[in-house]
């Protein structure tokens, strides 16, 4: 079960897993909905792996927003070894953040690569 907590929560969410995916997300939103399953898939998949997700109201969140530069939701921040990670976009760009829903194979490949780059 994907837990929706505070901003203050999240650094010891981070500490405590090799790999994060915050949901930054708002309930009035969409698309932020449908992406909701996706990640409930992908943290029951990889939960015994370390990856852990967890959702961040944006509207609840609004210092943790401006800080992060959430301009839309829903965006999803990823975290390994305590650190922010850049990747690649799945279309060639390198971005700090994933913006709307992407495909579900995104979101493994992303998670995939980080815990076998965590095993290596």
């Amino acid at each position: 079960m994907v837990e929706d907590i505070s901003s203050q929560e999240l650094d010891s969410v981070i500490e405590g897993n090799k790999v994060v995916f915050v949901d930054c997300h708002a309930v009035w939103c969409g698309p932020c909905r449908t992406l909701g399953p996706i990640l409930e898939e992908i943290d029951q998949k990889y939960s015994g792996r370390g990856l852990k997700v967890v959702k961040i109201d944006v509207d609840h969140n609004r210092e943790f927003s401006a800080k992060n530069q959430i301009t839309g939701v829903p965006s999803v921040l990823v975290f390994a070894d305590g650190k922010r990670v850049v990747f690649d976009d799945g279309y060639g760009k390198k971005m700090d953040k994933l913006v709307g829903v992407m495909p579900p194979e995104v979101y493994e490949q992303i998670a995939e690569n980080l815990l076998a780059a965590e095993a290596a």
